[in-house]
């Protein structure tokens, strides 16, 4: 198999969040890596005499985990993230969209309605860099994959 000439990388993904109001919010300039696992629910068995064991699925998860800068900017992903986990006990799922490799006609569009699972913000007195924030969302309902029409 020859070699392949269209590996791509991630430097022009593009990561979309709603705010509070609903409104779509660009922080992909604040944010640094995107992690999209799929999980599936499976169950496993043998039968008597058999050497081979069998799997059945029911179901799929899936987990996205955000890794963002500490910025002081308005409507970066800090503010966004920060006055989603601080809204109490009433928060609702908001729609997040991560385009691979770019946000152009024709790149991957990974899209669903999340919950914020956790967050953390890690303050490090010996670390001259900015502050790292993770964020992990869990979605609410399927995660859609489609090729970016606009």
């Amino acid at each position: 198999m020859a070699d392949t000439s269209t590996a791509r990388n991630a430097c022009d993904a593009a990561i979309w969040l709603d705010n509070a109001a609903g409104t779509p919010v660009d922080i992909t300039g604040s944010s640094n890596k995107a992690d999209i696992a799929l999980d599936y629910k499976l169950g496993e068995y043998t039968v008597f005499g058999g050497c081979c064991t069998y799997r059945l699925e029911c179901g799929q998860d899936a987990t996205i985990t955000i890794n963002a800068l500490y910025t002081t900017a308005a409507s970066e992903a800090r503010e966004t993230l920060n006055l989603w986990a601080t809204q109490g006990c009433d928060k609702n799922a908001r729609t997040l969209s991560i385009y691979l490799p770019d946000k152009n006609v024709g790149s991957e569009k990974w899209s669903g309605e999340f919950r914020l699972e956790s967050l953390s913000i890690a303050a490090d007195h010996d670390d001259a860099g900015p502050m790292p924030i993770t964020a992990v969302l869990k979605p609410h309902g399927c995660v859609s994959y489609t090729i970016a029409a606009t």
